[in-house]
């Protein structure tokens, strides 16, 4: 659970401090409040390296998809609507010249509903 915590606290950090320093497309816009839970994770090549300028598509059973792309980090954040519930969205990865071989999805405990971590991993065609 503490590697979870840790994990989440890294990413929001990340994504804060990267966008004050003016280095990714993270769109704010896409995190308000009253927005469903905050899907987030990383992607990362098969040796565990970052991939930046991924797309990361949350696709709901119903209801428009989000893409969104990482930052060099290889890290993303996005909302889909509140009414939707998190077991019926679908998370993929890509980026051209690559082909998507896991995707890992967990909820850390005691943030049900609230925070949906994903690590997509892409290999290298």
């Amino acid at each position: 659970m503490a590697r979870i915590l840790a994990l989440a606290i890294v990413a929001v950090l990340a994504l804060g401090a990267h966008a004050l320093a003016g280095g990714d497309d993270y769109d704010a816009s896409n995190d308000t409040e009253g927005a469903g839970p905050a899907y987030f994770g990383f992607v990362r090549d098969n040796r565990g390296s970052p991939v930046s300028d991924a797309q990361v598509v949350l696709r709901p059973k119903m209801g428009d998809p989000v893409t969104i792309k990482t930052n060099v980090l290889g890290l993303y954040r996005s909302h889909v609507s509140k009414d939707v519930a998190p077991d019926d969205v679908q998370i993929s990865c890509e980026k051209n010249g690559y082909k998507q071989t896991r995707v890992y999805r967990r909820t850390p405990p005691g943030a049900k509903d609230m925070f949906i971590e994903t690590e997509c991993t892409l290999q290298r065609l």
